[in-house]
């Protein structure tokens, strides 16, 4: 066991299996998935320079847990997943697991009500680029999935990161 394992308390859903191929890297971040707010940009004159906001302000930290399960992940392999080739492609897998509320019945699984999952997807597209990819533009196929989290599920994100050569 490496020192920082210790350390560290694994998500109840983490897949550690696999830890050494090259190929693929799969985590799990627990809590509720936050989407890419719309941005909006615009310029101050006061300060010569343009200013962006979004408009949800808990996706920078849902971006901060990603990108540290993402990197906790790559350092228990033998051999970083990251590669700086411009050139390598990615297939990125997400699912996504939402709390269901208590007054939703039960026969109902789908969560077909907002975030839209694009904007999910973009948030963890932003949590992984410079941590497993180097640039979420060399991203070539993805898919994502989300569902109200079953009894005894954690609600999180399962993302699996695959290299396309």
């Amino acid at each position: 066991m490496r020192d920082n394992e210790e350390a560290y308390e694994r998500s109840p859903v983490e897949d550690v299996d696999d830890l050494d191929d090259a190929e693929d890297i799969v985590f799990f971040v627990a809590g509720d998935p936050q989407p890419k707010g719309s941005t909006r940009a615009f310029y101050v004159k006061k300060l010569d320079r343009v200013v962006t906001t979004t408009t949800n302000k808990n996706t920078k930290q849902w971006q901060l847990r990603i990108a540290m399960e993402a990197q906790h992940a790559n350092e228990l392999r033998s051999l970083s997943f990251f590669s700086p080739n411009k050139d390598i492609g990615y297939d990125v897998e997400a699912h996504f697991l939402f709390s269901r509320p208590k007054s939703l019945p039960k026969k109902i699984k789908m969560d077909t009500k907002r975030p839209d999952l694009d904007k999910l997807v973009r948030a963890v597209l932003d949590g992984l680029a410079d941590i497993l990819i180097p640039d979420d533009a060399q991203v070539v196929s993805i898919s994502a999935s989300k569902r109200y989290a079953a009894e005894g599920e954690t609600p999180g994100a399962r993302i699996m990161v695959r290299k396309v050569r």
